[in-house]
């Protein structure tokens, strides 16, 4: 399992050790993570990840889990996260929308002959 934050995409970085001598050697540098359940209000089940300190600490500035996906856009988000709003989206989409009023092709000829006569009247 690849060690990288949902929330914030933190990962292991490369870099290196330097001792006394200045000798340079490869280290790792791994992010903090921690596996923590987080539950959805609107979806109404726990999602498990594995998020940095970091991460923990965004999620709570924004109200948790749900508050935090809907403020962001998916290409913000990481592949997990875009999920998660995805069938948040689906969920409350189906519950919310209203349908649309059809128009009627009478009152929409009407508008384009008013909108044709006003033209012509200020052409004139």
């Amino acid at each position: 399992m690849p060690r990288v934050c949902k929330v914030t995409g933190k990962k292991t970085e490369v870099g290196m050790n330097v001792s006394h001598s200045e000798r340079h050697t490869k280290r790792t540098f791994l992010p903090n993570l921690q596996k923590l359940k987080f539950h959805s209000d609107i979806l109404n089940r726990d999602f498990s990840l594995r998020i940095s300190t970091a991460g923990l600490r965004t999620l709570t500035k924004h109200g948790g889990l749900d508050a935090y996906v809907m403020s962001k856009s998916p290409s913000r988000l990481t592949p997990e996260m875009a999920a998660i709003k995805k069938a948040i989206n689906k969920k409350v989409g189906a519950a919310e929308k209203p349908a649309k009023k059809p128009v009627h092709k009478a009152n929409r000829s009407a508008r384009l002959v008013k909108k044709v006569e006003a033209r012509k009247a200020a052409t004139k």
